[in-house]
This record gives structure tokens, sequence and C-alpha cells, in this order.
């Protein structure tokens, strides 16, 4: 018999359930990141714009009970938010339009401060995650023991999840219990009961591909910067993309004219990451009705989420058969 046996040995020790293994990865990724204080100070900034919307649904409910409140929010609706359909059915009866506004006041939480706050974020997390265990081998001491590649991919995913979770669905339930408090009367809950269950869904809508994407490119180099560039190449490139080809030189905003042809800006949004989550979220709340344009922003959400997992999966099975 040989005095040391240097092959593969089976594993003696305890086996925890396999839906609690990922959760052991994911509290030492959380544990590493949250050390660092420039994270910390990035999840206190981006809690702070939720005053705003708050301001608005404080506004709306007093405007039912004090009509001197109506006229800013009428400016509001017609100009920044250009909702002047909407405007009009608040000064003829602002609760048939409270469901309507509160999703308007969330989904501008999401798309405007939350969204680059999560794009800094993932920026600054995700490439740590994978491609730093690909450069020291930290990959190793994971598979030494009963853990498939799966795992070590929930695992890892979670830890974005619990800071995206941190800074997008925390917050926006936050928002819609304050608007619950700021109401005069507690019947707003039998109008409003539907809109923490859409913030759950947008909220997944928008962590789960992006998780995906982000780790597709934190595998597919050893080095964080390099990761770090692709990601936010994407949504940079992405943005101007869809801006340049929805309004090229003579169109005009929206929907224009080129030449002798019509420019539709709908066809563009599926180019841009940023356009294509504003689609499906839009949709989620109830705002956006358009079901034909929204399935095929949908398609690709699910697109990306599936080819990043099997990438980042890929990508550890070779890495483990050398």
């Amino acid at each position: 018999m040989p005095v040391h046996d240097l092959g593969y040995r089976e594993w003696i020790g305890k086996r925890n359930h396999p839906l609690i293994r990922p959760l052991y990865v994911a509290r030492s990724g959380i544990m590493l990141i949250w050390r660092r204080k420039m994270l910390k100070l990035l999840l206190m900034v981006a809690w702070l714009p939720i005053i705003i919307p708050s301001l608005g649904v404080f506004c709306f409910e007093q405007a039912i009970s004090d009509p001197q409140y109506m006229r800013p929010l009428s400016q509001l609706l017609r100009g920044p938010l250009q909702r002047p359909d909407l405007a009009v059915e608040m000064l003829q009866d602002p609760v048939s339009v409270r469901h309507e506004f509160w999703s308007i006041m969330i989904l501008g939480f999401f798309r405007a401060p939350q969204l680059y706050s999560m794009i800094l974020l993932i920026g600054l997390i995700a490439p740590l995650l994978v491609s730093y265990d690909l450069r020291s081998k930290a990959y190793l001491q994971y598979f030494s023991r009963p853990l498939s590649p799966s795992e070590y991919i929930l695992g890892k995913s979670a830890v974005i999840w619990f800071f995206l979770g941190m800074i997008t669905t925390l917050p926006g339930l936050v928002l819609y219990l304050l608007g619950i408090l700021l109401s005069p009367e507690l019947s707003v809950v039998t109008t409003t009961w539907d809109i923490p269950i859409r913030i759950l869904l947008a909220s997944v809508a928008l962590i789960v591909p992006t998780t995906a994407l982000a780790l597709s490119y934190s595998a597919c180099t050893v080095e964080n910067r390099y990761a770090s560039f692709a990601w936010f190449a994407t949504w940079i490139m992405g943005f101007v993309a869809h801006q340049i080809l929805s309004n090229p030189p003579g169109s005009g905003r929206g929907r224009g004219r080129m030449g002798d042809r019509m420019i539709d800006t709908e066809r563009w949004h599926l180019i841009s990451p940023y356009h294509t989550l504003g689609k499906v979220e839009s949709w989620i709340f109830g705002l956006d009705t358009g079901e034909a344009s929204v399935w095929p922003a949908i398609f690709v959400l699910l697109a990306i989420t599936a080819i990043g997992t099997f990438f980042v999966r890929s990508r550890l099975i070779a890495k483990l058969s050398i």
C-alpha cells in the first residue's frame, strides 16, 4: 500500500442539506465585502433618494383633503412625469388615481436613483466574487467539500442579491409603508394592497438577470478591472446606442421621421439593458400595457440569466477538469 495517497478521497465529514450549502458560500462573501468602508457609505447614500417619492406621496395624500396641493401635483404630472391624462383625472377624482400615482412614484425610485446605485454597487463587488477565486485558486477550497458548481453559483449570486435587496426591495417596501402612514385614512390599503407584490416582482426582474450578467463577466477573467470595465461599458454603450438610434438627426423626440422612414423607438430598447429593464418594470407596475412589446424584453432578461449562469458553470467545470 502507498504511504501517501494523493488521490481524491471520499468526504467523511458531516453533510448539510443541499439547500443550506449555498448559504455558507454567501455568508463568507458577504462578510468579506462588508469590511469595505466605501460599500457601507454607498449603501447609506442609496437610501437618501427615498425622500423624494415620499414627499410626492405625502403631497398627493394631503391633496385629497386640501386642494392647495393639487396645483403643484398637476404641474408635476404634466411636466416631468409626462402624464397630462392622469393630471386631468386627479383634478376630478384624486382617489381614483391613487394606485397609479403611487406606482409612478415607486417606479421612478426604481428607475432613476436605485438603478444607478445598482450599477455602481455591482461594479464594485461582483468582479471580486468569481475572478478573485479563479486568480487565487480559492475555488479549490470550496470544491474540496461536497459542493456542486450550481450550489457555488447560487451562493455567489446570493451575495449580490443580499446587497441589491438592501438598496431596492427594502427601500421600496419602506416607501410603501410610509405612504400608508402618511395617508389620512387606512382604507388606502384596500386600493394599494398589490403594490408590495409588484415591488417584489420588479426587484426579481432587476436583480436576477443583472446578477447573472455580472457573474459571467467576473468568470471571464482573473483580473477584476477587466470585469468591472465590461460591466460599466455594457450599460453606458447600451444607453448611448439607444439614444442615438432612437433620436437620429431630424427625427425629433420619440417617434420621428428620418427622410421618408419613420423611427420607432420601441424597437431599440432591447439593445440597452437600462431601457429593457424599464420596459419590464413598467409592465409589472401596470403602467405599460403594451403586451406585445414587453414579451421580447422579458425573453431577453431570461436569456441573459440562463446564458450567464450556464457560462459560469461551464467555466468552473473546465477549471475543475484540469
